[in-house]
């Protein structure tokens, strides 16, 4: 037994040193990196400089403070403030090889998780917004937000929702390069803010096991508004997914967003892209909160069905002889395959992952979808695309079964079958 107990201590003893250990290697290199910080900004930017230097004599003080045992984000937090100001006033000089050298030197204290722990994460988000707006070094820009949202928690509410629409503002860049890489950001940024919902489902779930716990009932009255402000009933971080869902549809439908303030355009392509990652990856935030369930049934469906109607309008028109006439359809009737395309694709995750949700939604879906399909009246490359959608729904037999108990079974319902 004391073999055991020794060993253990040995193995803390090691673990702790070597934590240490990258700690003093971090704050070395974060004052030489203020060095070169310093050389670069000694004539142009004194007061760069100037604070360059008292940030390395707050990391000198750190250094020999935490003595090699102390944990680097606890050795950082007290001088978060410091060693950042520097870095966030050479935003303000918008030189493209300070920028890049300062984002270098945020990104090393995000990931140590300094950002978080001294409570800087506001000051960093403002700095990374000026940039945006003076479109210098976009691309270290987008590397810096990603990190600061998905390394940690700590960045909620307005600062998440500024950082992204920093990302979402360079999506529409000229420049095909940055572009691309923020439509990959926005993704993975989406994708991160809905599963922080998820860890604080799992984590309440777990804290509150053995216990019942009856959900918080929310007040439907209150949704009915648009409100740039999250029902009571949500947790911080289900709040902030709300919120930014919410947006989505508000976006995706040509209306100003509540929460993404700051964000001055939006193609409908790119948010419906969005919906459906959102509704394909994340369907149990759906069934669980009731608050999600109805921002489905009545603003996703609404919208869908919206957008179909110059699908559902259009009708090529033909001659007598049975040629197709010169007088094309007017063009706001005319079915954009893009579009088309994506509201398609969003129709089959809906009755794919919602249909115990969507009952009544679904048989609209259903009955669009067959009517596409009827001859002479859309063009060929819509009823394809409705009978990929349709056979892809026809090959599992238990939404097979649902149909038919639910519609053609049902005097009541659409024959979706006959």
């Amino acid at each position: 037994m004391a073999a055991l107990v020794a060993a253990d201590g040995s193995t803390a003893a090691t673990v702790g040193s070597s934590e240490g250990a990258a700690t003093l290697k971090l704050l070395e290199t974060l004052q030489t990196d203020l060095r070169t910080l310093c050389l670069q900004t000694k004539k142009r930017f004194p007061h760069i400089r100037e604070s360059s230097e008292e940030a390395i004599m707050q990391l000198r003080g750190a250094a020999a403070a935490c003595g090699g045992s102390s944990s680097t984000s606890a050795a950082l937090a007290p001088i978060a403030p410091h060693v950042l100001h520097p870095l966030l006033q050479a935003a303000h000089t918008k030189d493209p090889k300070i920028v890049q050298a300062s984002l270098g030197l945020v990104q090393k204290v995000i990931v140590s998780g300094g950002v978080v722990e001294g409570g800087c994460g506001g000051h960093v988000v403002e700095a990374l917004w000026l940039l945006m707006e003076g479109g210098v070094e976009e691309l270290k820009v987008l590397q810096t937000v990603t990190l600061l949202v998905t390394t940690n928690t700590a960045i909620a509410g307005e600062n998440l929702a500024k950082a992204l629409v920093v990302c979402l503002r360079l999506h529409f860049t000229k420049d095909a390069v940055v572009a691309n890489t923020a439509s990959a950001t926005v993704r993975q940024l989406v994708s991160a803010v809905m599963e922080r919902m998820v860890a604080e489902d799992r984590q309440a779930a777990s804290s509150h096991s053995g216990s019942d716990v009856d959900s918080k009932a929310f007040d439907v009255e209150e949704l009915k508004t648009l409100r740039p402000t999250p029902p009571k009933t949500l947790g911080p971080a289900a709040a902030d997914a709300f919120l930014l869902f919410q947006d989505l549809v508000q976006l995706v439908n040509a209306d100003q967003p509540m929460w993404l303030v700051g964000l001055t355009e939006m193609t409908r392509t790119f948010g419906l892209d969005l919906l459906e990652s959102v509704l394909t990856m994340f369907p149990q935030i759906f069934y669980k909160h009731p608050e999600f369930g109805y921002l489905l049934k009545e603003r996703v469906c609404a919208l869908v069905i919206q957008l179909f109607s110059p699908n559902i309008k259009y009708r090529a028109q033909h001659t007598g002889s049975g040629a197709l006439a010169t007088s094309a359809p007017q063009p706001h009737d005319k079915p954009y395959f893009p579009i088309t395309m994506r509201l398609l694709r969003l129709v089959a995750a809906l009755i794919h992952h919602y249909y115990p949700l969507l009952i009544t939604q679904c048989e609209i879906f259903l009955s669009l979808l067959v009517k596409f399909l009827e001859c002479g009246e859309r063009p060929e490359w819509q009823r394809c695309l409705a009978l990929e959608v349709l056979h892809n729904l026809a090959t599992q037999p238990a939404l097979l079964l649902q149909f038919t108990q639910h519609y053609d079974c049902n005097p009541h319902s659409t024959n979706i079958f006959q």
